[in-house]
């Protein structure tokens, strides 16, 4: 049978069922946005609240959190359902999904994210059916309201084009290395520095910035500690110069102390001349 949703007045819900969803009214959709995360969300009353997280790195999820757990974990038959006033909308089948034993029972990962995004657009409501999570007597039907949406979803879109292109796993332990008896910073350590710049001053979550300057086993010990402090030194200021506070920073030097490789041949002096930039959260 294909059910309509959207104008269901409490009194037309059958014994046996219980129903979810926002009516018109109630029908709100909010946008939160920054460079690393943006999120859609939407309160149904009563149940709890979905939300889409798009995060830099190109993450897109959909979630439930709602306000009684399940008892137990199980499954749910997931639909976009037309509303009463599309009525001649084919409705479309989205198959069985996973019901968590958590606070968030539902979150999905990009395909079926992207597809329920595309739903909504349409002014489809996606729909969730289960048996309840008290005792599994009653039917259980939960509706994404698809009012009010075109404002929020475009808002949304323009979020997820602003978003890194990267995360925090891919500029939290960043090597920059330099050519011999230098500390000078070249075109390719340039652009990752500038990456781990962007990322810094996009996420106020990262307490500390820890600089550690290395070098070959080339010349006195002495030297080369204080030519390590010097690569240290022109990356964090490469990074102030981008805009990041200079109390974020912690200067190390270990000089010849810690290669990363053998010292033996001149690949591996090459490697081993590097500052190596860490992110703290």
């Amino acid at each position: 049978m294909v059910l309509c949703v959207g104008l269901l007045p409490a009194g037309l819900v059958l014994a046996g069922t219980q129903y979810y969803g926002a009516a018109l009214h109630e029908a709100r959709w909010e946008v939160s946005s920054s460079r690393l995360m943006c999120t859609l969300s939407h309160h149904i009353p009563l149940y709890g609240t979905v939300r889409f997280e798009g995060r830099a790195g190109g993450g897109l999820d959909f979630a439930v959190q709602v306000l009684r757990r399940p008892a137990r974990s199980g499954v749910a038959q997931l639909a976009s359902l037309a509303p009463a006033w599309k009525h001649d909308a084919p409705a479309l089948d989205l198959g069985q999904v996973k019901v968590a034993d958590s606070a968030e029972p539902f979150r999905f990962e990009r395909p079926l994210a992207r597809r329920l995004l595309a739903e909504l657009e349409k002014g489809m409501f996606p729909t969730f059916t289960y048996q309840d999570w008290a005792d599994g007597r009653d039917q259980v039907t939960v509706t994404v309201s698809a009012v009010n949406v075109k404002a929020a979803l475009g808002e949304f879109l323009h979020c997820l084009d602003g978003l890194l292109s990267y995360d925090f796993s891919a500029v939290k332990n960043t090597r920059i290395n330099f050519a011999f008896g230098s500390a000078a910073i070249g075109r390719e350590a340039r652009l990752a520095l500038d990456r781990v710049a962007e990322y810094l001053l996009a996420d106020a979550s990262v307490g500390s910035v820890r600089i550690e300057g290395h070098t070959d086993n080339v010349g006195f010990r002495r030297y080369n500690e204080r030519l390590g402090r010097q690569r240290s030194a022109a990356v964090r200021d490469y990074l102030v110069a981008k805009g990041v506070a200079q109390d974020k920073f912690e200067i190390l030097t270990y000089g010849e102390a810690r290669p990363a490789v053998s010292n033996a041949t001149e690949r591996g002096r090459a490697t081993n001349r590097r500052v190596l930039v860490l992110l703290v959260q």
